[in-house]
């Protein structure tokens, strides 16, 4: 076979490569959101300095948002007999968001 004959069949291949439709899979995922609102008088936050007022603040929310997540946390527990103890692991799955750069 020679190069014309190839570029023919080639191009062939290539039309019929254009011709197929294209699969896209698309996943859709439940999204429920999980918020935490509190409120702080103006002088606890003035008078603070930003890294102790930063983790009061993200464990006050961390533990309001514990509070509601409970329903989406899937947990097992199992026994080992070799160290006479139950294990207990759970997890929550999540749909995480992308981070901008």
């Amino acid at each position: 076979m020679n190069a014309r004959q190839k570029a023919k069949k080639y191009k062939r291949m290539y039309e019929n490569l254009l011709k197929k439709p294209v699969e896209i899979k698309v996943e859709q995922h439940k999204i429920d959101t999980v918020r935490c609102e509190r409120y702080y008088h103006e002088v606890f936050i003035t008078r603070m300095d930003k890294g102790q007022l930063r983790s009061i603040i993200t464990s006050d929310i961390a533990y309001c948002l514990a509070n509601d997540i409970g329903k989406y946390i899937d947990y097992h527990i199992e026994f080992c007999p070799h160290i006479n103890k139950y294990r207990l692991y759970g997890e929550i799955k999540v749909v995480a968001k992308e981070e901008k750069i």
